[in-house]
This record gives structure tokens, C-alpha cells and sequence, in this order.
């Protein structure tokens, strides 16, 4: 494994990649750059990078490579295709992927380039450009421990913490996920609860106000303890949060404003009522997602 980095290697300068390869180049890397689109390069080049005609001839000259790609695809295509990264990847070079990609591909990439002598670290970012920007990103990281000791300074140059969290790749991509799957559902949340309001003639500054009361309220906090540790005794019974959902969607249907995620909920509640768990705190719905994923 090499023990000092110099050479950097980057592929990917969206409006993510380039302002981390500027980062690095900042921190006192040599930094060699690869782009399908050589004009976003310009800025680096002028800086004093060095552009490579290919990923493989980029991976040849550097000593730690960072792809900063879309997906899966991207990935796999920039590692494997005829003059990709394995083909000029040295025995003991580094490859960290930022990219969010499925857990699959990652454990995938981890054999790729453990079958060469070569190390995959699964490093993806969280955070948006202007944290890019600033260099304050934040990084779960996977892999072999030495290698991510070795990249420290590197991760340093554009993250504000990177965490090492065990040598399956795997494992920080579905932590990215997780994250991203609140988002997703806190999107798909806000959007119901704003159009509900709206057709039941409440203002939008007054459901802005109350979605920023339960946000910051602490039963947020408790629900979350409570169905981390199975605590189910009641606070709210789940046949009485059953008929606070069928209230929901009967005003919804009175609207004409589709509540999906009350719908999603009034099933589980149901299977919850079938299974005797009307008297226990309505936060034991969880349960039912639990026993749908095979989990006791």
C-alpha cells in the first residue's frame, strides 16, 4: 500500500467534483483530472493540474484517485471499461468513490479492485455544493482502515469530518441512503400536509408555524426512543390515533386532497388492531414494518 500521498487523481467535476478537486489542489496536491467534458477542467488546469487523456492513464499517474460520479453505471463504466481505472491502477493504489450508489455496487467495486492489490474505499459525501464550496462536507467511510489512515490529509482537504465506520463498503452507502430516504419522506410529507391545508382554507404561513411546532416539539424525540427501543406503553393509544387517521381521510376525501401516506397508515393500523395492539401507545405501528421486513 503506499504510505504518502502526492499525486490525486479526479474524475467528475459537477457542481460537486469541482469545488472538492479546488480543494485539494488548494491543500498542496498535485492533482491530475479526467473530464468527459474537458472545459470544466479549465479552471484546475490553469491552476496547475494536469490533464490525463483517460481514466487509465489517470490512475497510472496518480497515487490515490477520487471519482465523483452519478451512479452506478457511471462507476462501473469508469473502472472497467477498456481504458478505465483497473486497467492503470497500480498494486496498492487507492481508489474513494463519493458518488451515492447502491450497496450493491459497492461491495462490487470493493472485489474489483481488491482482485488487482488495489483498495476501494466507499466514502460518500453529504452535504450541498456550497459545502463543497467550503470545505465542509461530511464523509461516512468504508473500506480497509490503513488506507483511510493513509488518505487522512486527503479527507481533511475537503470534509469537515470524515468517520470510519468498518472495513464493509457497503454499509456507509446505505447509510447515505437512509439519509436521503428521510428527505425523500419529509418531502412527500410537507407537500401532502401544505396541499391538505390549502383546500381546507388554512393559510400558508399558519401551516408553516404549525409544521415548525412539531418539528421542534420533544415528542419528536421521544417517538424516535420509543420505537428504537420497542417502548410501546401508552401515551396515545393506537385505536384512538386508528380513528384520528379515518378522520384524516375522510377530510381529505371531503377536499378532494389525496393524503397517500395516511392511506399507507391506515393499513398498518389496521393490521396492528387485528394483531390486539389497540391498547398500546399508537407509535407501535412500527411494529408492522418491523414484521413486513422479517425483523422481530
Amino acid at each position: 500500500m503506499i504510505t504518502k500521498i502526492e499525486k490525486v487523481g479526479f474524475i467528475g467535476l459537477g457542481r460537486m467534483g469541482l469545488p472538492i478537486a479546488r480543494n485539494i489542489q488548494k491543500a498542496g496536491f498535485s492533482l491530475i483530472v479526467y473530464n468527459r467534458s474537458p472545459q470544466k477542467a479549465q479552471l484546475l488546469l490553469e491552476a496547475g493540474a494536469t490533464r490525463a487523456a483517460s481514466p487509465e492513464e489517470l490512475a497510472r499517474l496518480s497515487d490515490v484517485v477520487i471519482t465523483c460520479l452519478m451512479d452506478d453505471k457511471s462507476m462501473l463504466d469508469i473502472v472497467s471499461c477498456s481504458d478505465g481505472l483497473l486497467a492503470g491502477m497500480r498494486p496498492g493504489s487507492i481508489h474513494i468513490g463519493t458518488a451515492t450508489i447502491s450497496p450493491a455496487a459497492a461491495s462490487n467495486l470493493a472485489k474489483l479492485h481488491q482482485a488487482i492489490g488495489c483498495y476501494y474505499l466507499a466514502a460518500p459525501l453529504f452535504g450541498r455544493p456550497d459545502a463543497a464550496e467550503s470545505g465542509t462536507l461530511l464523509s461516512y467511510v468504508a473500506g480497509d482502515e490503513q488506507a483511510v489512515q493513509v488518505c487522512d490529509d486527503l479527507f481533511k482537504a475537503y470534509t469537515r469530518s470524515h468517520i470510519y465506520m468498518g472495513t464493509d463498503q457497503k454499509v456507509v452507502n446505505s447509510i447515505k441512503l437512509t439519509m436521503n430516504f428521510m428527505l425523500v419522506a419529509l418531502i412527500e410529507l410537507f407537500s401532502e400536509v401544505y396541499t391538505f391545508a390549502e383546500k381546507s382554507g388554512i393559510e400558508a404561513e399558519f401551516t408553516e408555524g404549525l409544521i415548525q411546532t412539531v418539528l421542534a416539539h420533544p415528542v419528536m424525540k421521544e417517538y424516535t426512543r420509543r420505537i428504537r427501543e420497542r417502548d410501546f406503553s401508552p401515551i396515545f393509544e393506537l385505536k384512538a390515533g386508528f380513528k384520528d387517521v379515518e378522520l384524516m381521510l375522510q377530510a381529505s376525501g371531503e377536499v378532494r386532497a389525496p393524503l397517500n401516506i395516511a392511506s399507507l397508515a391506515r393499513e398498518k393500523f389496521l393490521t396492528a388492531l387485528g394483531s390486539g395492539m389497540g391498547n398500546q401507545d399508537w407509535s407501535s405501528v412500527s411494529m408492522i414494518t418491523r414484521k413486513n421486513a422479517n425483523l422481530e
